[in-house]
Parts: C-alpha cells; structure tokens; sequence
C-alpha cells in the first residue's frame, strides 16, 4: 500500500526533496530575522533598523539567486545535462 508519503519522498527524489528542504529552512531563517527586526524595531536607534532592512533586502536577493542556482543545478543533474536547452 501507498502512503503519500512514500510518493511524495522515495529513492528517486530524495536529493530534489532535501535541496528543497535546504531551500525551507533558508527562507525561515531570514523570516525569523524579519520578525524580530519588526518587533524591536522600536527601541533601536534608526540607523540600526535602517542597516537591518538593508541587510534583509541584500539577504533576500541572495537567497533568491542562491535558490535558483541550486534547483537548476539539481534538475540539470536528474537529468544528465550539461545546460539548459534553448
């Protein structure tokens, strides 16, 4: 018997399935740090807010490159390409 659970995470797919957790646990880091930027906001001085959000948007793109970069590279590798077809 079939359990979602086996569909969803098997032999076949588990590497796609741990960069995605990989991918998970970078983007709560950063909510996380959004959070607690937002709830102390507050009692910092303005220029340490104005540092943190600047330091969030320049994480952010980041994170969104890094992610990108990371799932290409793993679909590349599923299936045994060198690049992307045009």
């Amino acid at each position: 018997m079939r359990t979602w659970f086996s569909t969803y995470l098997n032999k076949n797919n588990w590497r796609r399935r741990m960069v995605e957790l990989v991918i998970l646990v970078a983007h709560l880091l950063l909510l996380k740090w959004i959070l607690y930027v937002l709830g102390e906001g507050g009692i910092l001085p303005i220029e340490v807010v104005v540092m943190h959000f600047m330091g969030l948007a320049v994480s952010g793109a980041l994170l969104i490159r890094f992610c990108a970069w990371l799932y290409r590279r793993q679909y590349l590798r599923e299936n045994n390409l060198s690049e992307l077809p045009r």
